[in-house]
């Protein structure tokens, strides 16, 4: 099931809402079991902005002298990041499909999952201009280390409101959802780079 023009330019609306703390950015997505399926399609909108991530990636470890520019495997290493980006995409609802009613969420369980895909391409996209920079070697590591901690405090803050405001919880439950998703990538994209060999 792929989503429409007009349901992506509607839920990407109703993400940049949730982005401004407006609640009623949640009455844009369709949040029926069709819509929270072809949630999952909003990934192909990821793919531009990771393409660059990852270069900026490739070219951190070029700099840092695991591979030279001639040496580097490029292809290998987009293809295992490729397999990561599908991994921690399902992961997260994955474990909270399991969490969702013990925990007393399970009605808000598959609006917080649409929320939380269709959110995924703006919060990615926020990285992509110190990426860019990075990667055409503009700035420097150091450099681009702040712009990308900036961004990682913008994001992490942009999950706190779309968890927040979905799941209806209280301030530590949804801190708590948030450290998980943050920690589920943070070991699947470890886990990766050392099965890809990087």
């Amino acid at each position: 099931m792929i989503p429409t023009r007009e349901e992506i330019g509607r839920s990407l609306g109703g993400a940049w809402a949730l982005f401004l703390n407006r609640r009623e950015g949640m009455q844009a997505f369709d949040v029926s079991i069709d819509g929270f399926f072809r949630s999952f399609g909003a990934i192909f909108l990821l793919l531009p902005p990771y393409a660059i991530s990852v270069l900026a990636e490739a070219r951190l470890l070029q700099v840092g002298g695991a591979a030279s520019v001639e040496a580097f495997p490029m292809g290998w290493f987009f293809a295992w990041k490729m397999l990561g980006l599908a991994i921690d995409w399902i992961a997260l609802p994955v474990v909270l499909v399991i969490l969702a009613r013990p925990l007393g969420f399970g009605p808000r369980y598959i609006p917080f999952v649409v929320a939380r895909n269709w959110a995924s391409p703006i919060s990615l996209s926020l990285s992509v201009l110190p990426a860019i920079l990075f990667a055409s070697g503009l700035v420097g590591q150091e450099f681009a280390a702040i712009l990308f901690l900036i961004v990682i405090v913008v994001v992490v803050r942009y999950q706190y409101l779309i968890t927040r405001i979905a799941l209806e919880l209280a301030i530590a439950p949804t801190i708590g959802i948030v450290v998980l998703d943050l920690l589920l990538s943070l070991v699947i994209g470890e886990s990766v780079n050392r099965m890809a060999g990087f």
